[in-house]
C-alpha cells in the first residue's frame, strides 16, 4: 500500500532528506486579523506551495477581497513555468 500525504489538510510536512516529517498546524490557532494570520502562516513555514496554502486561507473571508486579493496583497510568488508558483511573506 502506498500512502500519499495529498489527502491531508491542516497538516504541515517538512522534507529532511528522505525523511518527511509531519505536524499539525490548525487554522482555529490563527490570528483573525489578515496582517498577522499571513504573519503567522509565513513564520511557521517561509516558502508554500498552493497546494499547502489552500487548506489555510479558504476559509479567510474580508469584505470587498477574494482570496486571489489576499494572496495579491499579502505575499509573494516567485511563478514557474512548469511548476504551481511558490508564495512567500510580502
Amino acid at each position: 500500500m502506498n500512502a500519499s500525504f495529498d489527502v491531508l489538510e491542516e497538516v504541515l510536512t517538512e522534507k529532511l532528506g528522505i525523511e518527511t516529517r509531519i505536524y499539525a498546524f490548525s487554522v482555529s490557532s490563527l490570528p483573525s486579523v489578515p496582517a498577522e494570520w499571513f504573519f503567522k502562516l509565513f513564520q511557521e513555514k517561509p516558502k508554500w506551495g498552493w497546494q499547502d496554502l489552500q487548506p489555510f486561507i479558504r476559509d479567510l473571508k474580508v469584505p470587498g477581497l477574494s482570496s486571489e486579493g489576499l494572496l495579491l496583497k499579502y505575499t509573494r510568488t516567485q511563478p514557474s513555468a512548469d511548476a504551481e508558483p511558490i508564495f512567500s511573506a510580502r
